[in-house]
């Protein structure tokens, strides 16, 4: 079972930390759920709450649906992530979906998350 968690407030802020998941993942870390899916590129989430769910697979969003980013962002979120996260659980993903970009910019993007991941890949296992 897979899990996406997005704030969901009509007219209201959440200010620059999303600090509401500190109330979430312990529930969800004593949950069935298995795989848990977070935005963390360009996201409001700060990334050492992931450390509550430690133990879960947790799908690392690295591309959002701003730019392309090159391959060292994507390695980047993924060597933050890697802190709460261990690498056998990270499974490196996208924000949210892409369907309302063009195809050439969510052909970059995939792009850059593949390389990204291969650059962590390689310093892991170096």
């Amino acid at each position: 079972m897979v899990t996406a968690l997005k704030p969901i407030l009509i007219g209201k802020t959440l200010g620059s930390e999303w600090r509401q998941y500190e109330e979430a993942f312990p529930k969800l870390q004593q949950s069935k759920i298995d795989i848990i899916s977070l935005e963390c590129h360009n996201s409001h989430v700060p990334m050492d709450l992931i450390e509550l769910i430690r133990g879960k697979k947790v799908m690392v969003g690295t591309i959002d649906v701003n730019s392309i980013e090159t391959p060292e962002e994507v390695a980047n979120t993924l060597r933050k992530a890697l802190q709460f996260v261990d690498a056998d659980k990270l499974y490196p993903s996208t924000n949210c979906e892409m369907a309302p970009l063009s195809r050439k910019v969510a052909r970059g993007k995939l792009n850059a998350l593949s390389a990204g991941a291969e650059i962590v890949r390689q310093e892991l296992t170096a």
